[in-house]
Parts: structure tokens; C-alpha cells; sequence
């Protein structure tokens, strides 16, 4: 008898343990079909038909789970796949997407591992087109000269409560490549923001150090964003700025402006109008600029499934002559299923 009261001691506690834990497989599974070509990586590039992989979210797949530890204490887990949906490879290798572990409580959350950072985090929430293959933002700023990393390893990040609509986050990402003599590499990265109701305004900065061989060489990068939803439509848009240093020998700013419109049309029709300008000043050497926007549109299937249609045009040319430096056009149409 003592035995069979013990067992449902056991299995009771196992029980309890299990109902304040939870484990989730999620994921994005996004596929187009379209025409792509870009002249600015190769000015032989001729428009190609294309099946590509993630136009409005990247594919992906991730498990991610939390377990409740009491007196408002929590920890929780993400691991996070990326793959290209057109031909099944991998995105980076293993959970590049995260690869991260939290805790997290009324102090806030401290994470570590690989993960996105606070900068990522608040330009994100005011891209036109989100985390998406066609949104002008990115692809504009990396032909003007640079843009940021998104994503770090080896990551110590603090995330912080939200106080009447005030909360901030720093990380800092430790590469671990110290050698005699040499410094190890080391991303810094924070952001400030107030979110209250149809309002977002943020600050976010970012310190990118190369290893050190005699000279540091780093990109510091400055960001502020900001959203409002009016109901009719949503507003979003950002002014970057950042500085590239190499050798401790400044190489050149780099100015970047985004806007755009994220619009319902109908209950279950969304338009989106991206538009970006990036301009690079070298101290020496040539100075370029960027121009870019997109056009897009869903037409929502389900809670989980939409199609889509999108258009993307960059065009990279010397900012003194004006001379044709490249384009990239992108057109897209595709299905996004979320699961």
C-alpha cells in the first residue's frame, strides 16, 4: 500500500512539474516564384527566372520552451533553424537562427547564446517589410557600403522590465579569438525605446570591433526609429548612421534613411511601400549612394497562411558622376505558411 501511495506521490509531482512547463516546435515555411537579377554583385548578371526561398519571412524551424520556477522566476529555451524552403539547404549551419538560454523574472530577462541583437531588434520593428527577402532597407544600405550584423555568438544579453512604456536591452557578443598579442573581437550592441499604444520611438547603437592586429578596426553604427499606427494605415520609418574605421584610420560615414506604409486595404488584403536612400562618404576613395523601394501585398488565406506579391528595385551609382554603379530587381510571388 505504501508502496502504490509513493508511485502516485511520484507520479502527482511529476504532473505538477509538467503542467508549469511547456515545449513548442514552431516555424515559417515561405517560397516564392519570380524574376531576380542583380548587376550590382556582378555587372554581367543577366534577369533570371527564379524559385527562391523566405520573400516575406525567412523559412524556418525552431523549438522553443519555458518552465516556470516559482515566485515569479522563469527559464527558457530557443533554438532556431533557417533553411531555404526552394532547395532544402540550410541557412548557416545548425540553430544559426538562436541557439539561447534565459531567465527571466520582475528584474527582466538575461539571455545568453546566439541571438539577434537589441539593434536588430528595434529596426526590425520599424522596417517597412519586416525581416523579409523584399524590403528595400538592408539590401539599399549594404550597396551604399555596409550594414550591420544582425545576429551574434556567444552572446551575455539583458533585457529589461517595461516601465509605462520605457524598456531597454543591451548584449554583448564575446568571439573568443584572443591570441598572444591580439585582442579578440567583440560586437556591442543596445537600444532604448518607449512603446505605448499605436506609438514607437527608439534609440539604438551598435560597436562592431574587429580583431585587433596593430590597429582597431570598427563600424559604429546609430539608430533612430520609429512607428504609429493610425488604424487606416501604420507608419514606420528610421535615419542610420554609422562610421568605418580601419587601422585606427577613419575610411568613411555612412548615412541611411527608410520609410514606409503598412496599410489594410480589407480585412484580409495588407499593402506595404518600403523606400530607402543610403549614401557612403569616403575620406578616400569613392563615395556611392543607394536608392531603393518596394511594393508589396498580402492576401491572407488563413491565421496561418497567406499569399503574397512583391516588387524590389535598387540602383547603386557614384555619387559625384552619377555614373550607373549596379541595380537589383526582384519580383516575387509567393505563399507563406506559419506553423
Amino acid at each position: 500500500m505504501k508502496k502504490h501511495l509513493i508511485a502516485l506521490a511520484v507520479l502527482a509531482a511529476s504532473g505538477a512539474a509538467m503542467a508549469q512547463s511547456s515545449v513548442q516546435l514552431y516555424g515559417i515555411v515561405d517560397t516564392f516564384v519570380g524574376t531576380s537579377q542583380d548587376t550590382i554583385k556582378s555587372s554581367t548578371a543577366k534577369q533570371q527566372t527564379v524559385v527562391g526561398s523566405g520573400g516575406l519571412k525567412s523559412s524556418r524551424w525552431g523549438i522553443k520552451g519555458s518552465e516556470d520556477l516559482g515566485g515569479g522566476l522563469k527559464a527558457g529555451f530557443k533554438l532556431e533553424q533557417r533553411f531555404k524552403s526552394d532547395d532544402g539547404s540550410l541557412d548557416g549551419v545548425n540553430f544559426k537562427g538562436e541557439s539561447s538560454i534565459n531567465l527571466s523574472g520582475n528584474f527582466g530577462t538575461v539571455a545568453l547564446g546566439r541571438m539577434a541583437t537589441p539593434y536588430d531588434d528595434l529596426r526590425n520593428k520599424t522596417n517597412p517589410i519586416g525581416d523579409t527577402d523584399i524590403s528595400p532597407v538592408k539590401d539599399t544600405i549594404k550597396a551604399a557600403k555596409a550594414d550591420y550584423t544582425d545576429k551574434t555568438d556567444n552572446t551575455i544579453a539583458y533585457v529589461s522590465p517595461t516601465y509605462n512604456g520605457f524598456s531597454g536591452a543591451i548584449g554583448v557578443s564575446l568571439n573568443e579569438d584572443k591570441a598572444t598579442g591580439v585582442e579578440s573581437s567583440q560586437h556591442t550592441s543596445l537600444k532604448a525605446q518607449y512603446a505605448n499604444g499605436p506609438l514607437l520611438v527608439g534609440y539604438g547603437y551598435q560597436k562592431e570591433e574587429a580583431k585587433d592586429k596593430g590597429g582597431k578596426d570598427n563600424t559604429k553604427y546609430n539608430l533612430l526609429a520609429a512607428s504609429y499606427d493610425f488604424g487606416v494605415a501604420k507608419l514606420v520609418g528610421g535615419y542610420q548612421a554609422s562610421e568605418i574605421t580601419v587601422g585606427n584610420v577613419k575610411q568613411g560615414d555612412n548615412d541611411s534613411l527608410y520609410f514606409g506604409v503598412q496599410a489594410p486595404v480589407a480585412s484580409n488584403i495588407n499593402v506595404f511601400f518600403g523606400l530607402a536612400n543610403s549614401k557612403y562618404d569616403a575620406v578616400t576613395g569613392t563615395d556611392v549612394k543607394a536608392t531603393g523601394y518596394t511594393l508589396a501585398a498580402n492576401y491572407v488565406l488563413s491565421k496561418r497562411t497567406d499569399a503574397y506579391v512583391g516588387y524590389k528595385h535598387i540602383k547603386k551609382e557614384n555619387d559625384n558622376t552619377g555614373a550607373d554603379l549596379g541595380k537589383i530587381k526582384t519580383l516575387a510571388v509567393g505563399v507563406r505558411h506559419a506553423f
